[in-house]
């Protein structure tokens, strides 16, 4: 009996606090900016109502993750707008969801709309495209990770793997919290929401 090939979704997906506008971005904030909405997000996490947290080591990884993605970028023919990629899923993630303990709204957008504009990459950027800033945490990228790839490649890759995004076991077992899909440009991700119809930007 042959395994049944794994189902691959046709949308991505962003997720957001439910009294925010989507695509808010820190790393587009000065650390000034930045200081009163980490303290509401610190609040929201004593308070129960997100998981998420933001440690002292966070910041300048990420800001070492989102340099090495704005070079993959560049080396993989795109024309980043945005210093910090706007960030979505490959179809939907329990484990984002989690994260906000399940009170969150997202935006899909198909991607047959943006299939050109978006790259994907397998597993958590934070780690897969930086070296860790703890000494609580150590990762060693599999053959699959630390590259981006369009979406017709993520999806062979994910077939070769027999990788299931929406299946948290099977998610775990690739060392793989979600496919995060990015767009790096404000005009392209405009126009694909008007595309569907979203105007509360």
């Amino acid at each position: 009996m042959m395994d049944q090939q794994v189902k691959i979704p046709e949308f991505i997906t962003h997720y957001y606090l439910p009294d925010k506008q989507p695509f808010l971005n820190l790393s587009d904030l000065s650390d000034e900016a930045k200081r009163p909405v980490l303290e509401d997000l610190e609040q929201r996490r004593l308070a129960g109502k997100m998981k998420r947290y933001f440690p002292d080591w966070y910041f300048p990884q990420r800001k070492e993750a989102e340099s090495n993605l704005f070079e993959a970028c560049v080396a993989k023919g795109g024309q980043p707008k945005r210093k910090a990629p706007h960030y979505f899923t490959l179809g939907r993630s329990k484990g984002i969801e989690m994260g906000y303990n399940h009170n969150f709204k997202t935006v899909e957008l198909p991607i047959s709309l943006i299939e050109k504009e978006v790259l994907f990459t397998i597993g958590d950027t934070l780690w897969t495209f930086s070296k860790s800033y703890t000494s609580q945490v150590t990762w060693e990228n599999e053959w699959y990770q630390g590259k981006l790839y369009n979406y017709q490649e993520t999806k062979e890759i994910l077939t070769q793997l027999n990788l299931d995004v929406e299946n948290p076991a099977s998610l775990k077992k690739y060392k793989t919290p979600c496919v995060e899909a990015l767009i790096w440009s404000d005009e392209i991700l405009n126009q694909a929401l008007q595309a569907i119809g979203f105007t509360s930007l």
